[in-house]
């Protein structure tokens, strides 16, 4: 995984299907958050600052706002890849990833929506070295509204 590329990794959060047994609601959210995904990786603020292309977990050649929100819709792609809420086997820690999930998709779209207040804390993460350059664009701010919507 190491030597992986970035786009590589997340194409494989992008192709898995939802899993047998899934709930209506976490199979909904499990596809917006994979489209949401895709629009990220695919963005001139992963492709054009070669971030999309170099090995995965390295940090970011260019510190914007479309790698910031890639890593952490990510991240949200694996909890759901790994904490399958289903009808047939409902438990506390699939509820407490759930839960996880909701609240990082609800973050995410509050910050996809006000460019400003995410930049705020990108800028306090990484300073000078934040590049604003890249804005998310309507398409990527409709697909965030279109996770948070699919949370029942």
């Amino acid at each position: 995984m190491a030597d992986q590329a970035t786009v590589e990794f997340s194409e494989h959060f992008i192709a898995a299907r939802p899993p047998s047994g899934a709930d209506a609601e976490y199979i909904a959210v499990f596809q917006a958050t994979q489209h949401l995904l895709s629009l990220l990786i695919n963005h001139a603020g992963m492709v054009e600052t070669e971030n999309a292309q170099q090995p995965f977990m390295e940090p970011a050649k260019s510190k914007n706002r479309v790698y910031a929100m890639w890593d952490f819709v990510g991240r949200t792609m694996g909890i759901l890849l790994n904490n399958v809420r289903s009808y047939s086997n409902p438990g506390r820690s699939q509820d407490e990833a759930w839960r996880d999930a909701v609240g990082r998709s609800q973050l995410a779209d509050m910050l996809l929506q006000d460019e400003s207040r995410g930049d705020s804390m990108h800028r306090m993460t990484w300073g000078s070295g934040f590049d604003a350059r890249f804005p998310f664009g309507d398409e990527i701010k409709q697909a965030s509204t279109a996770v948070v919507n699919a949370i029942a």
